[in-house]
C-alpha cells in the first residue's frame, strides 16, 4: 500500500496544472450501498438511492498545485478536507478531458472526485467502510461550474 501511495504522490506532483483552479459543484444524486452492521440493520442494508440535495462542494487547486475540497455540511458550516485531517492528492488526467481529486482520511475513509471537463459533471465516489456506525460506498454525480 505504501508503494502505491508513493507512486501516486509522485505521479500527482508531475501531472498537476500550475494554474489555480476553483470548480463549484451543487446538489448531487446517485446510489449508495449500505453494509449491515452498526446502525444499519440487515433489512436496511443494500443499494438505495442517495442524494445531497443542498450540497455545495468546491474543488480547488492553488498556484503550487496543492488541492483541497471545500464543502458546506448539513449544519450550513463551511468545511475543508485538509482541515479535517484528509490528505488531498490532485491528479490531472488530461488537460482537456478531466481531473481527479483523491482524498484519504485517517480511519479509512476514501473519496475520489472525478471531473469531466466537457460535461462539467463530477462523479464523487466515497468509501466509508471504516465507519463502524454506518459503513457504505457511494457514487454521486453533480453539475459544476468554474468559479
Amino acid at each position: 500500500m505504501r508503494i502505491f501511495l508513493a507512486c501516486l504522490t509522485t505521479f500527482s506532483a508531475l501531472s498537476v496544472s500550475a494554474e489555480p483552479v476553483s470548480i463549484q459543484c451543487g446538489a448531487s444524486e446517485g446510489w449508495s450501498y449500505y453494509f449491515a452492521g452498526g446502525l444499519v440493520s440487515d433489512e436496511k442494508s443494500g443499494f438505495s438511492k442517495d442524494a445531497i440535495t443542498g450540497g455545495k462542494t468546491t474543488l480547488v487547486v492553488d498556484d503550487d498545485g496543492n488541492g483541497d475540497v471545500l464543502f458546506v455540511d448539513s449544519t450550513g458550516s463551511l468545511g475543508s478536507a485538509k482541515q479535517q485531517g484528509g490528505e488531498v492528492i490532485v491528479l490531472n488526467a488530461n488537460d482537456t478531458a478531466g481531473m481527479n481529486w483523491l482524498l484519504m482520511y485517517p480511519g479509512g475513509v476514501i473519496e475520489n472526485y472525478a471531473l469531466n471537463l466537457s460535461t462539467m459533471k463530477v462523479a464523487a465516489w466515497r468509501n466509508t467502510v471504516g465507519n463502524l456506525a454506518v459503513a457504505k460506498n457511494s457514487l454521486l454525480v453533480a453539475d459544476c461550474t468554474f468559479k
